[in-house]
């Protein structure tokens, strides 16, 4: 609930020992963003430099523990190992078991809620102190994780900006960053974003502009095969750089009615599967993978998988058995 988060930030001090966890995607990067600045107003960080903070993938394979301990746009599920009573989580990924810690998601009340984390950070914050500075941060996140494809809230937030597009690209630029430079890069735009007054601000950036165009210069050759099977396009990408994500959303914004499922690995292969049909992916991926002995999850209409080099074939079949089955 999200009385759970006000009274948890509310009760923070100077002296919590607090550290923030967070997504690498434009989310996770803007809902630390939002977090931080909210922590500065009241004093709970200083207003130079970052608290302590730990950007992971998803399942996250370690995390440092702290004493006080702030989750933002990292599936609770996955984070179950790892948590104490002193943790917060603020998140929007379908879960299986509710923590017993302040936890806000919309899914506890709606299981089909789709806000991304980075709204739901600043709408926790905003109920504590005037957060209008990093609105325009929240919906850099939320479109970054597509929220208003997918929730009519979302859609009327960013409805709100006539710099729409700018928002959308600045959320690339975040993309583009994490992609070449990693999690020093997302530092970066979390500093950049601290000190911001819009998306000019970063697209101006000239290591922003750089990392943004090499990705865009990848995209051109990064292709390797597309293969059609019914509703299915299975594209196998060759890049030095994981930008499977954005050759599927490409696709989608192309075609109606498919589900994109990007490819690429050495022994094992990571899949990114997106859609715009009504398929349940995140279900289904989690299905098809751990029926080949792989991993998979993810949200409705967007997932990720990994399995072995020679269950692919298998994993594809199966895909597509579970999308026939409804």
């Amino acid at each position: 609930m999200i009385s759970e988060a006000v009274e948890f930030l509310k009760n923070l001090t100077s002296d919590s020992g607090l550290k923030i966890f967070s997504h690498i995607d434009a989310d996770g990067v803007c809902s630390a963003a939002i977090l931080i600045s909210f922590l500065r107003k009241r004093g709970i960080v200083p207003k130079d430099g970052l608290p302590p903070i730990q950007l992971t993938d998803v399942p996250p394979q370690s995390i440092d523990p702290s004493k006080v301990m702030i989750f933002t746009d990292l599936s609770s599920d996955t984070i179950l190992p790892f948590i104490h009573e002193n943790s917060l989580i603020i998140d929007h990924h379908i879960f299986e078991e509710r923590p017993a810690v302040p936890f806000y998601n919309p899914r506890e009340a709606d299981k089909s809620a789709y806000i991304p984390a980075s709204y739901l950070v600043w709408e926790v914050c905003s109920k504590l102190e005037d957060m209008e500075d990093m609105k325009w941060v929240a919906a850099v996140g939320v479109l970054g994780d597509r929220g208003e494809l997918n929730s009519e809230l979302c859609r009327e937030f960013v409805g709100q900006f006539e710099n729409k597009e700018e928002l959308g690209k600045t959320a690339d630029y975040i993309f583009s960053v994490d992609l070449v430079e990693g999690t020093k890069g997302d530092i970066k735009m979390i500093e950049e974003l601290l000190s911001a007054k819009g998306p000019k601000d970063i697209m101006e950036n000239p290591y922003f502009r750089f990392c943004y165009q090499e990705v865009q210069n990848e995209l051109a050759s990064a292709i390797k095969v597309i293969e059609k099977d019914g509703i299915f396009r299975f594209i196998e990408v060759n890049s030095r750089y994981n930008i499977k994500s954005i050759i599927a959303s490409q696709i989608l914004e192309k075609e109606e009615g498919v589900v994109v499922a990007a490819y690429s690995g050495g022994d094992d292969y990571k899949i990114t599967l997106r859609t715009n049909t009504n398929l349940n992916l995140g279900a289904i991926a989690k299905a098809a993978a751990e029926s080949v002995g792989g991993t998979g999850g993810g949200h409705e209409k967007a997932a990720g998988a990994k399995v072995a080099k020679e269950k692919l074939s298998a994993f594809k079949e199966e895909l597509i058995l579970l999308s026939e089955n409804g």
